[in-house]
Parts: C-alpha cells; structure tokens; sequence
C-alpha cells in the first residue's frame, strides 16, 4: 500500500516501575535517513533498532526518541572515586606550594567535574536486556501508529494523483484529436503561402506536394502519444495501490511524460494543442510535487 514519508508515532509500555516511551516523526528526503535519541544506558540497542526502522521505511529523514521512566534503579549507580578526588587536591595543593600561588581553595563542584572523579557503575546486563525488551515493545508500539498515519497520508495523496493522471489522459485524448488534422492543415497552409508569394501560375505542384509531405512529416506525433500512452500506462500502473515504492518511478515517469509532451507542443505549432499541452504540464507539475511525498 502507498505510503506518505511523512509521519508519526507514539508507542508506551510498561513493566513493573519502569516505563519506556517511544516517538516517531519523519519527512521527506530523498535517501533514508535515520536518527537515534537514546538515553546513555540504551546506546548499545541502537543497532537492533535501527533494523526494526528499515524494515518499516525505505525513504525519508526520521528520527526516533526514546525516553525511559524508572532507568535510574538499573542504570547503574553514581561512583565516586576518592583516590582521583584526593590526587588532584593533593596537585592543587603542590602547585600552589611550588608557585606561590594564593590558595582559593579547591570547590567540591569543580572537583566533581574532574575526569575520573565521578563514574557510572555498570549496570546489570540482565537488567539491561529486561530494558532493551521493554523498549522493544514500545518501539512495535511506535512503528505500528507511525505506519498507519503513513497509510492513511498515503491514500489520501493516491486519490489525488489518480484524479490527477486522468486529467492528463483526457488532455492527451484531446491532443490525439487535434493533431490528426495537423499535417493536412499545414499543407494546405504550404500551398497558399507559395500561390500568394510566386502566383497560381507560376506554382509547380510537384514541388508543392513535395514541400508539403515534408512539413506534414515533421509535424506528425504519432511515435511520441504512442510514447505517452506507454508511460501513462505505467504511471496508472504505480497508481493502482499495488506498487509498494512509487516516489522515485512516478518522478522519472512525469520528467518523461513532459519530454514528450513539450516534443508534441514544438512539432504541431497549433494553439488548440498548445492550450492542452500547458494544461498537461500543469498537472505533472502538480504529480511531480505529490510524488515527492510518496515513499
């Protein structure tokens, strides 16, 4: 089913006193992109879950939050080393006694942000791995609310990019009516120019016929709607729900629609055709926008 790159999801569970929440919110990117927000003691999960993510999302820049509630009775304990903290007052101490310098005395907060001073304890690995299933859960949690705002944005922009591709084919139908007459009409056109400019008389028709089956030719469009009808097909194709990645096919398909759409406007030289031809190109701008919003 289609999907929209841009989304959110809120998951929770709960075990005994502790607590893990989980948020998810994306947007569009054209590569994936994937963003962690861990708390210190989950660092090592980030790996099995950015898997669970990329099973979930093939683009799009996401970031995903995770907080806990309780960590602190299996984070691991505050430690302070008194060895270190002695050892740097005791230095403190020397300097002052080898430099002469005025003793302002050496603050317990300064001290406390000496490296060494303090320390966290290891957690419990059992402990940690009780932790790690818990924000499993809520992970799960996350992903299943994130993926169906993802649908439900999906479907909506589905139906608009269907509307919009039958309003292409009606102008493309509409093109195919108009450019029959086209090379009859430029031959015609041909001829008239020459008997106003040399005379009825002085008009060779051979050359005429000539001169007229050649501009005919170059106004013919008949390979480029056969083109337009295959790509139409396959942009209805990505259209019927059944596609799952359709973003980066459905911008290449419209960059090749309107190629040869724009070859049609250049080659008819006919304002009914050229009125039908921007309409067209204002739609696939319109397919162009939207499918950058599809996953």
């Amino acid at each position: 089913m289609m999907r929209s790159m841009t989304g959110y999801g809120k998951g929770r569970a709960e075990a005994e006193a502790l607590a893990s929440t989980v948020e998810i919110r994306s947007v569009n990117s054209r590569q994936r992109e994937v963003r962690f927000r861990l708390p210190q003691v989950l660092l090592a999960g980030e790996g099995r879950w950015r898997e669970r993510v990329h099973e979930r999302v093939a683009r799009g820049r996401v970031e995903v939050m995770v907080a806990l509630e309780g960590e602190r009775s299996i984070s691991g304990r505050i430690k302070l080393d008194l060895a270190v903290a002695g050892e740097l007052v005791e230095a403190c101490r020397e300097l002052v006694e080898t430099f002469d310098l005025d003793d302002g005395g050496l603050r317990a907060d300064v001290l406390l942000r000496m490296p060494g001073v303090l320390e966290s304890a290891s957690a419990d690995p059992e402990q940690v791995e009780e932790l790690f299933a818990l924000v499993d859960r809520a992970l799960t949690a996350a992903l299943d609310a994130f993926d169906a705002t993802r649908r439900t944005e999906g479907a909506t922009l589905l139906a608009d990019l269907r509307q919009r591709e039958q309003v292409v084919r009606r102008a493309v139908a509409r093109v195919r009516e108009l450019a029959g007459p086209v090379p009859e009409r430029l031959a015609k056109e041909v001829r008239r120019r020459i008997e106003e400019i040399l005379g009825e008389s002085a008009v060779d028709p051979a050359r005429v016929a000539q001169e007229a089956a050649i501009l005919a030719q170059r106004a013919d469009v008949t390979e480029e709607l056969v083109r337009l009808d295959a790509h139409l097909g396959r942009l209805e194709e990505l259209f019927s729900g059944s596609v799952g990645e359709i973003g980066r096919a459905a911008e290449f398909l419209v960059q090749e629609i309107r190629r040869e759409v724009t070859t049609i406007g250049s080659k008819a030289s006919d304002p009914a055709i050229d009125e039908q031809v921007l309409r067209i190109k204002g739609e696939l701008e319109k397919i162009r926008e939207q499918a950058a919003n599809l996953e």
